[in-house]
C-alpha cells in the first residue's frame, strides 16, 4: 500500500470514528425512571454525552487527527497514532461499562442533578440499559484503533519518509560495495604479481607502470603512450 493510499484510508477511518462518536453521544444509553415518593414517577432518556461527557470532545480529537496525520511527517505521526489510540480507549471504556456492568446509581443521580433534571427529593427507581448507543461508540473505537495501526504500519514500511531505506535495500547496497571492492583488490593484486614475475619492483610508480605495459604487451593490447607537447 502506497503512502498516499494509506493516508487516505486513515483519514476515512478517522472521519467514520468521529461521526460514530458524535452520533453515539447523542443517542440514548439508558432509560431512567425517576420518583419522589409523592407524585407519579416519570421516565427520561440518558444520552451518551450525559453519561460520558468525554464523548463531547473525543470526536473532535478524531477530526483533528486527520489534519495532523496529513500535515506531519516521519515519526511525528507516531504521536498522532498514540493520541488516536488513547481517544479510542476513552470512547470504548464507558460503552463497555454500560453494556457489561450494572449502572452506578449514585453516579447516575449525581450527573442528573448536575443537569438539573432531578430535584433534591427525586431518586432513580429503575434503569433500563440501551445497547444501540454504546455499540455505536464501540464501532467508533474500533475504527480509530485501525486508523492508528495503519499510521504505525506506514512508518514501519517507510512510506512516511523519503530518506528511508529498508533493511533489505541496505544489505544489497553493502553486498554490492563489498563485491566492487573485492574486484578492485583482485585487479590490483594481479598487477603486482605480474610485475614480480617480470622481475620488476612494483612499489615504485615507474615500475608499476612498466609492469602494466609489459602485461599489456603480453596480452596483445597496445599500451597507452604518453602525450607530448609539440
Amino acid at each position: 500500500m502506497t503512502s498516499k493510499r494509506n493516508l487516505a484510508l486513515v483519514a476515512l477511518l478517522l472521519a467514520g470514528a468521529a461521526c460514530a462518536a458524535w452520533g453515539s453521544g447523542r443517542m440514548s444509553w439508558m432509560g431512567v425512571t425517576l420518583a419522589d415518593g409523592l407524585s407519579a414517577a416519570r421516565s427520561m432518556e440518558v444520552a451518551g454525552h450525559t453519561w460520558a461527557p468525554a464523548l463531547s470532545a473525543l470526536w473532535l480529537v478524531f477530526l483533528a487527527a486527520i489534519a495532523a496525520g496529513l500535515a506531519l511527517k516521519t515519526w511525528a505521526r507516531a504521536l498522532v497514532a498514540l493520541i488516536v489510540a488513547a481517544a479510542a480507549i476513552g470512547t470504548a471504556y464507558p460503552a463497555l461499562t454500560v453494556l457489561t456492568q450494572e449502572p452506578d446509581i449514585g453516579y447516575l443521580e449525581k450527573i442528573l442533578r448536575a443537569d438539573t433534571v432531578m430535584g433534591n427529593k427525586d431518586y432513580v427507581s429503575a434503569v433500563a440499559r440501551a445497547t444501540a448507543g454504546p455499540s455505536v461508540a464501540l464501532v467508533a473505537a474500533v475504527l480509530a484503533v485501525v486508523a492508528a495501526a495503519l499510521l504505525v504500519r506506514g512508518l514501519r514500511a517507510g512510506g512516511m519518509g523519503s530518506q528511508y531505506v529498508s533493511p533489505a535495500a541496505r544489505r544489497a547496497q553493502l553486498e554490492q560495495r563489498v563485491f566492487d571492492d573485492a574486484a578492485d583488490g583482485e585487479t590490483s593484486e594481479r598487477d603486482l604479481w605480474d610485475a614480480l614475475d617480470g622481475g620488476e619492483d612494483p612499489t615504485t610508480t615507474s615500475d608499476a607502470e612498466a609492469a602494466r605495459v609489459d602485461r599489456s604487451s603480453r596480452e596483445g593490447v597496445a599500451p597507452d603512450r604518453p602525450r607530448t607537447e609539440g
